[in-house]
């Protein structure tokens, strides 16, 4: 995905102003172990564009330096520490409270803070993120390996297990945000959730209305604002945004036109593996419901010269429903109308036109169409 804040992505001294020499107490005081005297440290924030700008400037002697407390700010804000040499940048929040740093010097990323609960709370959630991701791999190989030697049943195990283990993580997250609704944290978690695909923008607007206090007023916070804002008109309970297209025939056809007691949005294309292996569930499921009130309108996301392939993909597949393109690959209008950036994606809606569900795939789509018809 391409959106959202390069500050959820990097979450994967003598001072510049000359202090009085008998007033050793400093807004920042840094700790850098084996790193030689002379080297500059770097105070950065986010500038408008969300990309990281210096605003201080210390260098270290004797394995220390410090940072004089800036102006003043009506709340937290997020900073990040560099080094003169390298790219590496370590992540902080800056409140009212003195912080100390202790700078790894052959990984920023691996540096400390101390002296604020805000940062002991995204240094904890990174922690945790850390172990998570190392589990998540232990789980990768182990299933790579069950399924390449046949074993069906343990590769299953192994990723019900891995499922389990996402779902407590989350969970332990949920409740990091929950009680903690006024801090950038939280704001910063939602974030990260969304950027590694751990939640939909459902559940991110979900957790994103928790939110209160000053940390709305953030930049971070109003980014995320802005990028939730944009999908908020697909989410579950919204009205299925209307469109029309032209079907294999060349005829022009309207969303409205094929409403059923429930209709089924699908974005695919002929050349997408997930989709093609998805179809076959799909076409036992109209078959099943369509005399019920089911409906499919299907939205290709094929190439302009791939006209053919996709009217031969809707028959050897056997999808006996509506279907409309534009041949516009990802340039396809209704597919940004509907945010829609990898497929297969489904939106299932309610006779009024409802968004009730989403990407439904296997038994969970059989399931939701018992439950409603």
């Amino acid at each position: 995905m391409k959106y959202l804040l390069p500050i959820i992505a990097l979450l994967i001294t003598v001072s510049c102003n000359e202090k009085a020499k008998n007033d050793n107490t400093y807004f920042i005081e840094g700790d850098a172990p084996g790193v030689y005297n002379g080297m500059r440290v770097y105070l950065n924030k986010l500038n408008a564009a969300n990309s990281p700008v210096v605003i201080d400037t210390a260098i270290v002697m004797n394995e220390k330096f410090h940072f004089d407390k800036g102006e003043k700010k009506d709340f937290a804000e997020v900073r990040f520490l560099s080094m003169e040499t390298g790219n590496d940048r370590m992540i902080f929040i800056e409140g009212d409270e003195p912080l100390k740093i202790k700078i790894n010097q052959d990984s920023l990323w691996a540096s400390s803070v101390t002296g604020s609960k805000e940062n002991k709370i995204l240094y904890d959630f990174r922690a945790d993120q850390a172990a998570y991701q190392k589990r998540t791999n232990e789980f990768k190989t182990a299933r790579g390996e069950a399924y390449r030697s046949g074993d069906q049943q343990k590769g299953d195990d192994v990723t019900k297990s891995w499922m389990d283990a996402e779902e407590a993580y989350k969970n332990e997250v949920f409740d990091i945000v929950k009680s903690n609704p006024n801090k950038l944290v939280s704001s910063m978690i939602i974030g990260d959730l969304l950027n590694s695909k751990l939640i939909d923008t459902d559940k991110a607007l979900e957790l994103f209305d928790l939110l209160e206090g000053d940390v709305k007023e953030t930049a971070i916070t109003k980014s995320l604002e802005s990028y939730l804002t944009k999908f908020s008109t697909t989410a579950i309970g919204a009205k299925a945004p209307l469109f029309e297209g032209k079907t294999p025939d060349g005829d022009v056809l309207k969303l409205d036109d094929v409403m059923g007691k429930v209709t089924l949005i699908d974005f695919w294309a002929s050349w997408c593996g997930p989709c093609r292996r998805e179809n076959p569930n799909v076409v036992r499921a109209y078959k099943e419901y369509h005399d019920k009130g089911f409906n499919i309108i299907s939205v290709s996301l094929d190439r302009q010269n791939a006209e053919a392939a996709w009217k031969a993909a809707i028959e050897k597949d056997e999808m006996d429903w509506y279907h409309i393109s534009r041949l516009m690959h990802w340039q396809d209008p209704i597919a940004k109308l509907y945010n829609v950036s990898s497929i297969p994606a489904t939106f299932l809606l309610d006779e009024n036109g409802i968004i009730i569900a989403k990407d439904l795939r296997g038994q969970a789509l059989h399931d939701k169409l018992a439950e409603l018809l």
